[in-house]
Parts: structure tokens; sequence; C-alpha cells
């Protein structure tokens, strides 16, 4: 076979390659060898668990070079593995036993004869709800690693990233093409978008990327496009449709990068690829999965232009299905491929897939046949019926059972995110008695039951007066990071825990999730994200410093490199699209609190402090002693408001956006370096004395700081990011005046740095969690009012004694701010849903 040819004991070239050791295609040849003879040559049967480890691929090459048969397993996966061998009864099995990897010979069995072509068993659904098994011959391997190592145009220079399952058609041709273009496999973790993932992937050179639609998806979220290495030249997506506005994304980011991006179309039936969708068509045809793979043809049952069932045929296509030990025994049945999906040939000669021929989805990488979950679920004795699209699987049942949509995730071995219910007082059914499923085609219902209402109406509180709906998301929201803190709480709130992704996740799946899922067994300690904790830190910093007139400033500063760090999180999607919605909604909701302040100001003064409430109060022009703008300490919403109405107007500019999309680290790190200038050229323009501490040119650089931390994803980038700031906060100490306050108010950025840049959450005891989330999350209405109350008991001139009362009483009268606005917004999101719906 054609993967194992680089196999030779003078091929030093490194073959698997892991963070803390390389294997040369030698050393691999040495075990597999080994392993080979261990195995014999009288051709069985090998149960292989698919485990993402160096014992895996070892034994994998080793059956394959023994002319063995192969069966990959799910890792893991307990029930699979039993379900496999009463079925097929392997004569040799791998797997982790007790943490080793432990070869299980079985013998003294009547065995089954195995068909000599035969080389590898895949699982795929089966139509009674047990999995069926593809057979592929050695040559139909062969071939499609071949094909793949063509249009790809893989090099013995290439290192692919191992981020997908083994015992995935597509993960296993990741494998299989790059060992046969004498290629490198590195292991960087289970997923593309956990934790060091991507990192691991850059710092072992990886030249390719592979991904299901949601991987990409996921990787929207962390901003990839912004984050890719340079020695990334291709990416690939297959398992599914990716939506078209993504491909077109993706193509070009590749292209700018000098690399290429692919859209793949292909089953497990055969072997993996069937089409790829040429780099150069995908601004034109995002929606097309291209062309046939090298050796293969396509045909489409209908006339030319029109849809119909599409049929493929090549070397590729498996010999056919296998139920039991007895299928193993047959040879190819069939040279021709029904793939069961509907397409139409475009006039550019592409390929466009426009649905399903039968009832199964691809949904997260994998193929769900609809009827298998039914089959499952009718053991538990719940009456129901299965529709879906690539998008989503809904379970149609005579139920209120909320358990229903756990049960229908487990039977189809995927996250319970893409399971709909849709409840029914009976199912419709044809005058044959059997399901109507025609009528069950309309859009069902979101996922679960209806929920409850706290979630919903905490969320609504923190968007009102935005419209907010069980099937909205925190991130279709567009939730800034205030709101990102006060819901987050929420949601632990609610479920006792913060799923992972719970930003994406629709409301209605959220509550669904606390209505099916028992309280987590805790730990002493839990995980909080490091912004959440300096963010909580900052105020307290700041309510101390106001209370005490301690040389310590610095918490407002930490606020407003939060800012940018916040709008490079939250919003820079929208912002590269030119949404500038996307800051100015949460701005003028941050600001309604604000507005209260200079009413209560105008109320004692009588008189309204106007230039406060045109938010040019820092400017210099107005005087709180003359009650024309508010006390000193409130210039930071104003200079926030003059950021948010400066961001949205630079992103307004086309050319600008697109500038940033690109780079957006190095036009952070110059513009920072170019407003740490202004901080001392605007005043030799506009001289306002001391009082230009409080304009927005003074402080501008924090902010850029703070989003060019998070697009910080190298080292590197980080590194020079701290030694930018080594350098500039002293200068900004020494010219700030050379004082104590000056020298902490600035250091104190350089920790706060290094927490953002290597430091992404941080484990706290779990007993003073819930209090630095609520601080964190009432830390801007804090700001707001914590010297109300102490200033009017003049509580600040009773010495240490006054010092803790100011700051516990600043504290509870910000807290209890924040909680009545929360109230307040919430009575008034249920008002206007009762409003809306008695009209």
């Amino acid at each position: 076979m054609n993967i194992l040819e680089h196999l030779a004991p003078g091929n030093d070239a490194p073959a698997l390659v892991f963070t803390d050791h390389v294997l040369s295609y030698a050393a691999l040849s040495v075990s597999v060898t080994e392993l080979a003879q261990r195995m014999g040559h009288s051709k069985k049967l090998v149960a292989l668990e698919a485990q993402p480890r160096a014992d895996f691929v070892i034994a994998y090459l080793a059956a394959l070079s023994a002319g063995h048969a192969v069966a990959l397993l799910p890792p893991g996966d307990a029930a699979a593995a039993a379900l496999f061998h009463r079925d097929f009864a392997p004569d040799i099995s791998f797997a982790l036993n007790g943490g080793g990897w432990q070869m299980t010979e079985r013998s003294n069995r009547a065995r089954g004869r195995l068909h000599p072509d035969l080389a590898v068993m895949l699982a795929t659904s089966g139509s009674e709800g047990r999995p069926r098994w593809v057979r592929l011959s050695r040559a139909s391997v062969a071939a499609n690693a071949a094909s793949i190592m063509d249009y790809l145009g893989l090099t013995a220079q290439d290192r692919a990233a191992q981020t997908l399952p083994f015992h995935y058609s597509y993960g296993l041709s990741v494998l299989n093409s790059h060992l046969a273009a004498g290629g490198s496999l590195a292991f960087c973790g289970a997923s593309l978008i956990a934790d060091g993932v991507l990192d691991a992937a850059a710092r072992l050179g990886c030249t390719s990327l592979a991904g299901v639609p949601y991987s990409f998806e996921l990787l929207e979220r962390i901003g990839f496009r912004q984050r890719m290495w340079p020695a990334l030249r291709s990416m690939t997506c297959a398992g599914g449709r990716l939506a078209p506005d993504l491909v077109t994304q993706y193509a070009e980011a590749m292209r700018a990068h000098g690399g290429q991006f692919f859209v793949m179309y292909g089953q497990t039936e055969a072997t993996a690829r069937m089409a790829y969708l040429p780099p150069g068509e995908a601004a034109a045809h995002p929606d097309c999965v291209g062309i046939a793979i090298p050796g293969g043809t396509f045909r489409i049952d209908a006339a030319c232009g029109e849809e119909g069932e599409l049929f493929y045929r090549g070397p590729n296509v498996m010999m056919g299905y296998a139920t039991a030990r007895a299928d193993l025994a047959r040879g190819a049945e069939l040279d021709e491929l029904a793939t069961g999906d509907i397409a139409v040939m475009t006039e550019a000669g592409l390929i466009r897939l426009v649905g399903r021929a039968k009832r199964f989805s691809k949904l997260a990488g994998l193929r769900i046949g609809h009827e298998a979950i039914e089959w499952s679920l009718r053991e538990r004795g719940i009456a129901c019926a299965v529709t879906g699209n690539d998008e989503a699987i809904t379970v149609h049942a005579e139920t209120t059972d909320a358990d229903v949509i756990r049960l229908a995730a487990e039977a189809a071995a995927i996250p319970q995110r893409f399971i709909r219910l849709a409840r029914h007082d009976s199912l419709p059914r044809l005058a044959s008695g059997k399901i109507d499923y025609r009528a069950l085609s309309a859009p069902a219902p979101s996922a679960a039951a209806t929920p409850a209402r706290d979630l919903l109406q905490d969320v609504r509180a923190a968007f009102y007066p935005r419209p907010v709906t069980p099937q909205d998301s925190f991130e279709s929201l567009e939730g800034d990071s205030l709101a990102y803190v006060q819901v987050s709480l929420a949601v632990e709130a609610r479920l006792g825990q913060l799923p992972n992704g719970w930003e994406a996740m629709p409301i209605a799946t959220l509550e669904a999730m606390a209505d099916r899922t028992a309280a987590p067994r805790r730990s002493w300690f839990g995980k909080v994200e490091s912004h959440i904790v300096l963010r909580a830190a900052a105020i307290l910093l700041i309510v101390l410093h106001h209370a005490s007139n301690w040389p310590i400033p610095g918490g407002a500063m930490v606020l407003m490199m939060l800012v940018g760090y916040g709008f490079a999180r939250f919003h820079r999607e929208p912002l590269f699209e030119g949404r500038v919605s996307a800051i100015l909604h949460p701005m003028m909701r941050n600001l309604l609190p604000y507005f209260v302040v200079i009413a209560g100001f105008a109320l004692a003064w009588e008189q309204i402090p106007w230039a406060s409430l045109f938010l040019v109060g820092n400017l210099g022009f107005a005087d709180p002693a003359k009650g024309t703008m508010l006390p000193f300490q409130y210039w930071f919403v104003e200079a926030y408001a003059q950021l948010c109405l400066v961001t949205a107007l630079a992103f307004s500019f086309g050319s600008l956006r697109r500038a940033v999309a690109r780079q957006p680290f190095a036009t952070a790190f110059v513009a920072m370096i170019m407003a740490f200038g202004l901080r001392y050229g605007v005043p030799l323009i506009y001289d306002i004395g001391l009082r230009k501490i409080f304009l927005l040119s003074y402080v501008l650089w924090l902010p850029l700081l703070g989003w060019a931390a998070y697009f910080a994803q190298r080292t590197s980038q980080k590194l020079l990011l701290l030694a930018a700031l080594a350098v500039i906060s002293p200068a900004a100490a020494y010219f700030g005046g050379n004082w104590t306050g000056a020298w902490v108010m600035n250091l104190v950025q350089l920790p706060v740095m290094a927490m953002l840049l290597f430091l992404p959450a941080i484990r706290l005891p779990r007993l003073v969690l819930p209090g630095v989330m609520l601080v964190a999350a009432s830390s801007y209405h804090i700001y707001l009012f914590h010297l109300v109350i102490p200033e009017l008991l003049q509580l600040q001139g009773y010495g240490l004694w006054g010092i803790a009362a100011t700051v516990a009483v600043g504290l509870v009268t910000g807290i209890a701010a924040a909680t009545l606005q929360r109230l307040a917004l919430a009575s008034l999101s249920r008002k206007a849903e009762l409003a809306t719906r008695e009209a």
C-alpha cells in the first residue's frame, strides 16, 4: 500500500510529531515490523480502538502491513466494542486497559473466512439502529489516499494537525494521505478549539488543518482568521455543509495568507473523499462541493441541468456493508455508489447539493440515521418520529419528557444542542398507519421544553430594550463585556456551571440543560476567566483609592484596557463587517444609569450639568464647582462613550476595517504606540493643565493595548507586547509626575497584561467565586454610585474605620443599584412581552 512505502529503516524524516518527542519513519518502521510479526501473516480480523496516540498508528500500520483486516472502534466506548465483538468475533483486539495499551488474541474459536481484499472497516449508521460496517479494500484505501495527496498537493514537507478522530473516515484520510506523501502528523490535542491546541499546532509547524463545519464555527468565535501562523498553507473542511459566507471568508483569508482553502465532500462508503471545490472557485461558488477527485466521476440521475440523485464511481468505492462476521467473506458488490444526496450540475461544471434522498443528516462531521434514533427511543417506550437536515435533528414525540433530548443525543452520539423536540398530541399518520413524515417536515420549534422564565428574563434585562427570544444566544445578541459577566452569572446560577461554548447556545437550550442536568459534583476550586477577576480587582482598587486617597490609582486604567479587550473579544466580527451598532447599542445601555446620576446631581444642584449630559465634561471647559459638570471621578464614562463613537467612526471606513481584519495585532500595536504619542502631543495643542489626564487622547493607548492583547496569539507577539509595556509604563510614570501614585498606576498594568496574555483563566476557592462574579457584574454601577452615601454620611473622616466603612458601603450601594436596574429592566421586558402578546 502506498501509505506504507515511506516506512524504511533509513528514512529519518518525521512521521509522528508530539509536543515532547518525534517518531521518525525509521523508528515507526521498526515498531510496525515487530508488531506485524507478533500478529502473524495468516489473515485475521483486528479490532483497534482508535486512540489518538502512537500506539494506534503503529497497530493500524502493522495490521495493514501483515495483510490483516482492521476495524476502527471509537475510543473509550465499551458498548460499541462489546457490540462489535459480539457480531464479528475479532481475532485480535487493541485497546487501552487501565491506562496501558493492550493486545489481546482470541484463539480456539470458530471464525469465518475473510476476503483477501478486505483491509479496513469503518462504522456508519444502520437502518435498524445498529451500526453497519463499511468494508474497504486495500486498493480503495490506497486510491483515496493518492487522490487526496494529488489534489491537495501534499509533499514530504507537509504536516497535518491531528484533531479529528481516527475512527472517522475524514480523520483517517488525513493520516493516510500524509503518510502516503511522506509527510507527518502532529498530535496537538483532541479538538481544534481546545485550550492550547492551536498554539501547539503553530509551535509544531503544522502546514494544514482539517475540520468539520462546526469546527469552523468555533474557530470564528476565537478569531482564527486573524491568528494564522506562517507555516499554515492549507485548510480543509468536510463532514457536512459549511455556510457559504464562511467558505468565502476562509477562502479569502487563506488566499491572503498565501495558502488554500478546500471544501470537500465525501462519505465513509467512498473511503473518505469524492469531491473537492478548487480553491479558485470558492469565491464565485461557495455553495458547491466542486468536482470529482482524481480517478472518480459523478452521475446525476436527471436530465441535464435538473436536480437528481447523485451517483459516484471510482476506485475508492466500498466493497459493501457488513453486519456480521459472515459478511466479511464477500467480495466487492458494487462499482457505483448511490450517495443518497440530491444534486445539480451548475453551468460551471460544479456539483451543488440541494437535499437528501434518504433519511439521514450530517451533523458534527457524522452521518446520523434518523431511523437509528427512532429505534433507540422506541426501545425506551417513547413513541416518536425523527426528521432533520444538516443543521439539526427534530424528535417529534407524544411526550412532555425533556429527557428525550438527552436520550436522542446519546443515541446519535452528538451534542444535545443539535437536537430539537417537537411535542404532538398524536403523531400524524397515513391511511396505511405509517408515520406521515411529509406532514412533519415543516420547520420545528426550537430545542426543548418551553423555557423557564428566570434565565430568559435575566438575559432580557441585560439587553433591554432590545427584544430577546428563546432562540437568541449571547453571541447572536452581540453582548459586551459587562453583559457577559451579568449573563454568565445568571447561567451559572441556573445550571450550576458554565457549559463550554454557552455564549453560542440558544437560551432555550440552556434552559433545557438546566431542566435535565443534575447539579454537577463540585470541587473546592472553580475556574473563572481572568478578565472577570481583573474587572473585580480594578473596581476594588478604585473604591479603595477614592475612600483613602492613598497613592494607589490605576484601577480606571485597567478598566480602560479591559474595554479594548472586550471590543476585540465580543465585537471584532461585527466591527470587521462594518456593523458598528454592535458597540453603540451597549454604549446606550451603559449610559442609562449614568443619566440617572446626572438627574440626581441636577436635582441636588438645581441646575443641569450640561457638559456631562452631552458627554464632554472631561474636555476641560466645564467646572464641577459651578455645577456645569459632574465631579471629576466620572470622567471614565465620558471617555468610554467617546471611545465608542471614535471606534464606530473608524470602522465605518471599509479600507480601514479590512486592513485591521487582515492584521489585527500589527495594526493595534502600531496604533497603540501612536496613541501613546498623542498622550503628550495633544497638550501641546490643547493645554488644560492637570485635567489632561481625563482626555480620551491621554488614555486611548490603553484600549488599543487591550485590543492588541486579545489578538496576540503567538508567543512572540505576547512577548513583544509585554516588552513594549515594560518600556512605556516607566516612561509614563516618570513623565507623569514621577510620584508614587504615577509609578503604581502605570506599573500595575504589567501584571495585568501578563494575566491577559498568559493566564486566560484562574482557579479560585469556590467560596469566593460568587463574590468575585457579583462585584465584576456590578462593577460599572459600583463605579457610578460608590461615593454617594459615604459622602452624604462623611464616612471618610473616621480614619481606618471610615475607610473600611466607605469601601463596604460603596460596594453595597453599587451592587444594590445594579440589582435594582436588573429587576426594573426585567419588569419592563415582561410588560413589553405581555403588551406584544395582547396586541
